[in-house]
């Protein structure tokens, strides 16, 4: 099973809108039995699948709806409030995901308060409360058995959710803005992948796809900017020959009402979808070349 993680700790590059475009792919083109996991407490990536509701907890944060198959005469159901988030991994209680409108793609939403709450906990425990539990979760037989590939999207951050995402991945892709703040969060990331790659057993390892110019503009700012990392005796070498640009209908789609819903619904000879297309295809080639 393939885990794939797109990751950057500086905020506004994109990730969510790439890990539902490769979600999408991977579910829709693809036809694979896809999990989208949503690990960041701002829930962006649940919100785009399911109505999430205001959590009367935290009433500034998000919490997942009643679950489809939740029935509150079923004596199986009687110590579950008809939720389910990828959070419960923290609390020891199991994850039900949920059906997207894509009917080869399932949704653990995250859940706002939980997901800051397992966050916070104590440095000394947080290895076992938090950094192994998505892998734990990930390796169980029954994860296994339902689904080919599993898409995450990050919070911008480098705390415990991130390393505990990086730790259960196969594949991370780095997605980025082509300015100087977004640049900065590569170098973060490459330092937390080099970390694991060194710590990991050798038969398990975590592959960088690359990094992703996300959101790209057509301004000399971008394209310098571009040009720089691709030259970067450092870096360039995991630079994606592919790119997003910065289009309107990434967020026209994002809306309840759209129609399509998906980028990937769009006629053959849209530009975005084309794109999408191209950018999918690559790291879809890079993940699977050994099928």
């Amino acid at each position: 099973m393939r885990v794939i993680a797109f990751l950057n700790n500086k905020g506004g590059v994109g990730k969510t809108t790439c890990s539902r475009t490769m979600a999408e792919y991977l579910s829709k083109v693809k036809k694979r039995p896809t999990l989208a996991i949503d690990f960041d407490p701002q829930c962006n990536f649940s919100h785009q699948y399911l109505k999430m509701e205001i959590d009367p907890a935290a009433p500034e944060g998000l919490m997942p709806p009643i679950h489809p198959d939740y029935d509150p005469q079923d004596p199986d159901h009687y110590d579950w409030d008809g939720r389910s988030s990828i959070s419960e991994i923290f609390y020891g209680q199991g994850v039900v995901p949920y059906p997207t409108y894509i009917e080869k793609l399932d949704l653990a939403p995250g859940h706002a308060e939980k997901l800051l709450a397992a966050e916070s906990v104590r440095k000394s425990e947080v290895v076992e409360k938090v950094h192994k539990q998505l892998a734990n979760f990930l390796a169980s037989p029954d994860v296994k058995a339902a689904y080919d590939t599993v898409v995450i999207d990050t919070a911008p951050s480098k705390g415990p959710l991130t390393v505990s995402v990086i730790k259960a991945a196969t594949h991370i892709i780095i997605p980025s803005v082509m300015e100087e703040q977004p640049v900065q969060g590569i170098y973060g990331m490459l330092q937390l992948w080099m970390q694991e790659s060194l710590s990991r057993e050798k038969n398990r390892p975590l592959t960088l796809v690359g990094i992703l110019p996300n959101m790209f503009k057509q301004t000399r700012l971008h394209k310098d900017i571009l040009t720089s990392l691709q030259e970067n005796t450092a870096i360039g070498k995991y630079m994606m020959p592919v790119k997003l640009s910065q289009r309107i209908v990434f967020a026209e789609i994002d809306s309840e009402d759209a129609n399509p819903h998906s980028i990937f619904d769009f006629q053959e000879n849209h530009v975005a979808k084309q794109e999408a297309m191209e950018v999918c295809e690559f790291i879809s080639e890079r993940i699977f070349t050994n099928e």
